[in-house]
């Protein structure tokens, strides 16, 4: 089965539930920081005029001040609705380097699964997680030493012998298999909350 993946990504999301909220989050970060700044700067404002005052200025009413505040800051809100869009883009584009690699690895344990024989998993150039591409190739070799063993275990004269064994280690091997594509889901699908039932008394 072919692993290595040179070229790049086509789509626009890898994985619409990770890259989503993410998206989604990052937008109302942008909004509400945006939003903090331009009522701490109108404060400021105000409390400069609250100054004046003191100081022997006429008064203005709030309404008044505020929409000279508005005049003369307008812009403020256009530049950061201008580049939110290049910001969403750029974040989406590097979260295509986590996202993408978990979901290759949740496909090769799918193949895995299916009965499919994977030599290497290979990532794209730019990809991050190299670390578990290692651990996950050296999981793929100790597999293949594993199954090679238990072929060589296997004799005409002894097959029922070494039956045991074998199931042990296709055992085993599931074991190891299921533990690693729950892993591998739990990142890719962020699992819902779920309600802890009260003791009954």
């Amino acid at each position: 089965m072919a692993t290595s993946k040179a070229h790049p990504r086509k789509r626009l999301f890898v994985n619409r539930d990770i890259q989503g909220r993410l998206l989604a989050r990052t937008g109302l970060y942008w909004v509400l920081y945006h939003a903090v700044l331009w009522m701490a700067m109108f404060f400021i404002r105000y409390a400069e005029h609250r100054g004046a005052i003191m100081a022997g200025a006429e008064p203005r009413s709030f309404g008044d001040l505020y929409g000279e505040f508005v005049h003369e800051n307008s812009s403020l809100w256009v530049c950061a609705f201008a580049i939110l869009p290049i910001v969403l883009w750029d974040l989406l584009k590097f979260s295509h380097r986590v996202a993408g690699p978990l979901v290759r690895f949740q496909r090769v344990l799918e193949s895995l699964t299916a009965g499919q024989t994977v030599n290497e998993v290979r990532l794209r150039r730019g990809d991050l997680l190299f670390d578990l591409e290692i651990a996950f190739n050296q999981y793929l070799a100790s597999l293949r030493n594993l199954q090679s063993d238990s072929e060589l275990a296997i004799e005409p004269n002894g097959s029922s012998e070494s039956a045991p064994a074998d199931e042990l280690i296709e055992s085993q091997l599931a074991d190891e298999l299921q533990q690693i594509q729950a892993e591998v889901q739990a990142v890719c699908a962020p699992s819902s909350a779920t309600a802890t039932p009260q003791p009954t008394r």
